[in-house]
């Protein structure tokens, strides 16, 4: 892109406590996209911290363009890691909530709005997060969304059986539970179950709205994309960790086997080996299938 990127003004630029924290590695050919989703938001953020975790692509180039005066970029010197750049966002971070998202995916435009407008409503929620849609490189190409369960016995349910009752880039929280749970590099790539647990696990008080407030890309870098079985044995371990618990390992191998399969038959294209994969999955967790598509 040459020149300078003007900044884009809305017509709604009514602006909330809230602080967006990305950690961005490489995803120079989607930050334009990402960016123009908060601009285009009907409520701005105080802050849009976005972490260059040491891109060798055209990130820091890209960034430079936008003048918003609620972006910070923090450059780090060098790659410090998914975690570790978080925990600098985070302890940049001035506003009563902090909105997590990736910068390769998009907001919907009133996810801002939603979320703050429900923690400012609901002051015994800490953590409200929501469903999203999947997609493979742009919008047109929908492959499914997300069923989260929306009541809080539900989600903390989740986390003691070792599963995800959050869905990490679409979470809105208060500040003060994130500067408390930092981060831990070494669980990456089971970051997300980690901090979440450990925050539930010390009162934190959490919500999912049914809605799809966040469009999620899957491409060939994308956590979603990939699962190999070191991150589900990290996540049971963390669970055992967490929870005090013990998870007998054929039930880490059953889990590992029907979610690497589901995933398959989610980012599959063609019809017949999408209806092998999920049945390959249901085979190890039905009780799964039944409740992804059934509620």
């Amino acid at each position: 892109m040459n020149g300078k990127k003007k900044n884009i003004l809305t017509m709604n630029e009514q602006s909330c406590d809230v602080s967006i924290v990305c950690a961005n590695y490489n995803n120079g050919k989607y930050l334009h996209e990402f960016i123009s989703s908060v601009i285009n938001s009907t409520f701005l953020p105080k802050e849009l911290i976005i972490v260059d975790d040491g891109s060798t692509d055209e990130s820091k180039e890209i960034l430079q363009t936008y003048k918003l005066p609620y972006l910070k970029v923090i450059g780090l010197g060098r790659n410090e890691g998914f975690a570790n750049a978080l925990n600098h966002g985070i302890n940049e971070a001035t506003s009563k909530y902090i909105l997590r998202v990736d910068p390769d995916d998009i907001l919907d435009k009133k996810r801002i709005e939603k979320q703050f407008m429900f923690l400012e409503s609901n002051c015994g929620i800490d953590l409200i997060g929501s469903n999203v849609v999947y997609f493979n490189e742009n919008l047109f190409n929908v492959v499914g969304s997300s069923n989260f369960p929306e009541e809080g016995p539900d989600i903390y349910k989740r986390y003691v059986n070792g599963e995800h009752g959050l869905l990490h880039g679409t979470v809105m929280g208060k500040s003060t539970f994130f500067k408390k749970h930092l981060y831990r590099q070494n669980n990456v790539p089971a970051e997300d179950y980690d901090i979440f647990s450990r925050m539930m696990e010390d009162g934190a008080k959490a919500q999912n709205s049914l809605e799809k407030l966040t469009f999620v890309r899957i491409h060939v870098n994308s956590v979603s994309n990939s699962l190999p079985f070191s991150t589900v044995k990290m996540t049971y371990q963390l669970r055992d960790e967490i929870f005090k618990s013990k998870t007998p390992f054929v039930k880490i191998i059953i889990n590992y086997l029907s979610l690497r399969y589901y995933r398959k038959f989610y980012f599959e294209k063609q019809l017949l080996k999408r209806v092998v994969f999920l049945g390959i999955s249901s085979a190890f967790r039905p009780d799964k299938v039944i409740r992804k598509f059934f509620g």
